[in-house]
């Protein structure tokens, strides 16, 4: 490290248009920084303007035309939003590079920037500043720019690299690789932003060789990257799995854009592909596979879960023309119709790479590291099955309580979640796991963090916001099998709850395919003591009728927020409650109780109701059985059925002891009431370990 530090002195005195960096970490390989410009993103200027003749014409049409208005405007648009993407910084960029290229007046696209910058102070604002992508645009008219400019725009990005950490290193002051505010947001700007490493890579790579005061620091950033990234972050994103740690919704609103952004930077930048170390199923190199999955079939937006936001996958589709592969393309190609940006497209999109859609894809598809199960009965039909299964470890300090949670949807919510979109930071209801669909072991004396207005619930430990011992280990599947005509996963809930109460807590969830659809879930739960009751909580969007043990009701296509519907009708679901024995089955919601606290719970009998309750995803019923037994252990058998909206009649249900049950002459499926998890399905065993990497080839 010593010599790279003083070759880079020695180097410097040659002229800046010469310059490239050499560095060296200890155990890692060499990186070159490229010489010249543009090294943002972008890898080979005349080959994007061959591709802006073909086949991404069309793009840089609107590139362009937006860049036109912009010098015509004498201003870059969204400049002064702290929440927006300054897109017109990155359409002058390009426009610049590609007129240049193409031998055509370029100069004005440049202009328009440089006045914008004006003396460098609005890049430098410390109160608020765009500062990785006013890091690309730097990088992308380089060359346009004056030795002066250079240095003097140079050295206000380069202020940015001790931001946060007051020195210029990769350093995770506060968190993890797997936490939102490591990287930055989309916005790329101060809001949010702690490592900032995104930006802080954008510049170190920008300005090295530029003559600035900030050499030095550019230099050590580049060089913490190089040794940190390979030997701790990729290890880290390859057990985290493309799941990001805080759901789509965290994830939207930063990581899984930025983080192939930097991937991409370093691979241009550099030539070294940091992403062909990552396994197949590590991030982000498995994100556009949990993104497919996460879709849902009646609107083509992604689930709400954890924090998910239940939006359009447009963040995947602006780093999908970094990822390359062709399921990425198909991202990247949908992103024109959820998109107003197409320079992603510009910069990154290779039109060789075939786009391929999830078509092709398993139906039913496990990420490790999250503990994530999807399963579903088609690909490319509004009117499919879909389903979500979670448990797994903690990776980020913002993960939500939900270990065990599970959704099923068919034109529209069937089981859904409450809670709206309350936040963890002023909501404790909805922070809490109260508002999944889990199972509840009462300690009438348990407390829970951060607890001011959070009653007891019954539900899992509360360790949102924690930081400390990450990943935590909070749950974990012990057994995923897929095949044409069923996918079964067994998840471990129990570390998930405090010790004091629980000693097993286990869901298996099992989809039996066909064209009469189930869905059967077991769940074995032992407290530590037999007064500590427990409960089955299911939130469903449509009022249920009870009929003995028997429930039914309808889908709710709107329960999502989303009324461009591209499923047509409503579903009916079933329900049959056979265990336990003489269950205790209450349905409780509908105005004034939408939000009803734990039923053992005193001071939790009241309606939690908040503005943010209001708010998509809309789930006002929830069903709630007990297991009225004396007994310290229960055990939860529940078929649901799901058919067309006018059926009357569920299939006839059958139980078989100890765990078992017969669906009319269709399924007979048994599960081990103790001892391992598993059991069988027609005779065939379940698999009692999950499959092998093979379903990630």
């Amino acid at each position: 490290m010593r010599t790279f530090h003083l070759w880079v002195r020695v180097f410097l005195v040659i002229p800046v248009v010469a310059v490239c960096c050499f560095g060296r970490t200890q155990g890692q390989d060499t990186f070159r920084v490229k010489a010249t410009h543009p090294r943002l993103l972008i890898e080979d200027v005349s080959e994007i303007s061959r591709r802006c003749r073909g086949p991404l014409a069309a793009d840089y049409q609107i590139v362009k035309a937006r860049a036109d208005a912009a010098v015509t405007r004498g201003g870059i648009e969204f400049i002064s939003n702290q929440w927006s993407i300054p897109e017109d910084l990155m359409n002058c960029g390009l426009a610049y590079l590609i007129e240049r290229e193409r031998g055509e007046a370029c100069q004005k696209y440049a202009d328009v920037i440089v006045t914008q910058w004006g003396n460098g102070a609005l890049i430098a604002n410390p109160e608020g500043s765009h500062f990785g992508y006013h890091a690309l645009a730097y990088d992308w008219i380089y060359d346009a720019l004056t030795p002066e400019q250079r240095v003097r725009y140079g050295e206000a990005l380069g202020s940015w690299l001790r931001f946060f950490t007051g020195t210029p290193e990769i350093l995770l002051k506060w968190g993890h690789w797997e936490y939102n505010q490591t990287w930055g947001p989309i916005h790329l700007n101060v809001m949010n932003s702690r490592d900032s490493l995104t930006q802080k890579l954008f510049i170190a790579l920008a300005i090295h060789g530029a003559g600035t005061k900030y050499e030095a620091d550019a230099t050590s950033f580049l060089d913490s990257w190089n040794q940190r990234v390979p030997t701790e972050c990729i290890p880290a994103f390859n057990r985290m799995g493309g799941v990001w740690s805080e759901s789509y919704g965290h994830g939207g609103y930063g990581p899984a854009t930025v983080i192939p952004y930097a991937f991409q930077a370093w691979r241009s930048g550099t030539g070294i592909d940091l992403l062909k170390q990552i396994k197949p199923w590590g991030y982000p190199v498995e994100e556009p596979r949990w993104v497919a999955y996460t879709m849902m079939p009646h609107n083509d937006r992604t689930a709400w879960i954890d924090d998910g936001d239940g939006s359009k996958p447009s963040a995947m589709a602006r780093a999908a023309p970094m990822l390359r592969d062709p399921l990425a393309q198909w991202f990247a190609d949908r992103g024109m119709e959820w998109l107003r940006e197409r320079w992603q497209r510009v910069a990154c999109y290779d039109p060789g790479i075939p786009a391929a859609g999830p078509g092709s894809l398993p139906l039913g598809y496990l990420c490790k590291g999250a503990g994530h199960v999807y399963m579903r009965s088609a690909w490319n039909d509004p009117n499919a099955t879909w389903a979500f299964f979670g448990c797994g470890p903690q990776f980020a300090g913002h993960a939500r309580d939900d270990e065990g949670h599970f959704l099923i949807c068919k034109k529209g919510a069937l089981v859904s979640r409450q809670g709206g979109q309350g936040h963890n930071d002023d909501d404790d209801y909805a922070g809490g796991s109260l508002i999944f669909n889990i199972l509840t072991i009462f300690d009438p004396g348990e407390k829970f963090r951060r607890d001011k207005s959070n009653e007891n619930d019954g539900g899992l430990l509360r360790h949102v916001y924690e930081s400390d011992g990450l990943p935590r280990e909070r749950g974990q599947m012990v057994a995923f099998e897929h095949n044409s005509n069923y996918t079964y996963a067994a998840a471990d809930i129990t570390r998930g709850y405090s010790t004091n109460k629980a000693r097993e807590v286990t869901r298996q969830f099992l989809y039996l395919r066909g064209e009469r659809e189930f869905f059967v879930v077991f769940d074995r739960v032992e407290a530590t003591r037999r007064e500590f009751r427990r409960h089955f909580f299911l939130h469903v969007p449509t009022q249920p009728e009870l009929q003995g043990t028997q429930l039914s009701w309808l889908s709710c296509p709107e329960a999502d927020g989303n009324t461009s519907l591209l499923s047509e009708g409503r579903s009916r679901m079933f329900l049959r409650t056979l265990l336990p024995a003489n269950p205790e089955i209450v349905v409780r919601g509908g105005p004034g109780k939408e939000a009803w606290g734990h039923p053992l719970e005193p001071t939790a009998q009241y309606n939690h109701m908040t503005e943010g309750r209001a708010k998509p995803p809309i789930c006002p019923w929830r069903i709630e059985v007990s297991d009225p037994g004396t007994q310290a252990r229960s055990l939860f058998l529940h078929v649901f059925e799901i058919t067309n909206e006018r059926a009357r009649a569920a299939a006839a249900v059958k139980f078989v002891a100890p765990a078992g049950v017969d669906i009319g002459e269709l399924w007979q499926v048994r599960f081990n009431a103790t001892g391992p998890l598993g059991g069988s399905v027609a005779g065939r065993p379940l698999t009692t370990g999950v499959q092998t990497d093979a379903q990630y080839r």
